[in-house]
């Protein structure tokens, strides 16, 4: 994956995520993934697993601000946001315990997988 792209693509997400979200969100965490699919997998198959992941899983994540899925120049990518740290430690110790977030893993080559926390530090409202 180009890493300009990937830099790019995390800034215009914190950006947007300043501008449009209005709560005080000094220990909001954006949480970046990046992954490829299990073999035989297809793009398809991957957004309908994505959607049955979001209505079945990622809706009943408290503290679970939203969800964006990127196609990347060799994979993809889930940029998560997140109300608090304490939000996104939770999901991370029960996730591979949760029968519908499996539905999901069970398409991601594992050993692709990167995981990263950022805690935003600054948020900038605009209404141009």
């Amino acid at each position: 994956m180009n890493i300009l792209r990937l830099t790019i693509a995390i800034i215009l997400f914190v950006f947007v995520s300043s501008c449009t979200i209005n709560t005080d969100n000094s220990k909001m965490i954006v949480e970046i993934t990046t992954y490829k699919v299990a073999e035989n997998i297809t793009h398809e198959e991957l957004l309908l697993a994505s959607e049955t992941f979001n209505r079945d899983y990622c809706s009943r994540c408290k503290g679970l601000i939203s969800r964006q899925l990127l196609k990347t120049d060799d994979g993809y990518m889930d940029i998560f946001l997140w109300e608090s740290k304490e939000a996104v430690d939770y999901v991370q110790k029960t996730f591979m315990q949760d029968e519908d977030a499996l539905k999901l893993a069970k398409m991601i080559d594992s050993s692709s997988l990167t995981m990263t926390n950022y805690e935003i530090i600054e948020t900038s409202h605009f209404n141009n």
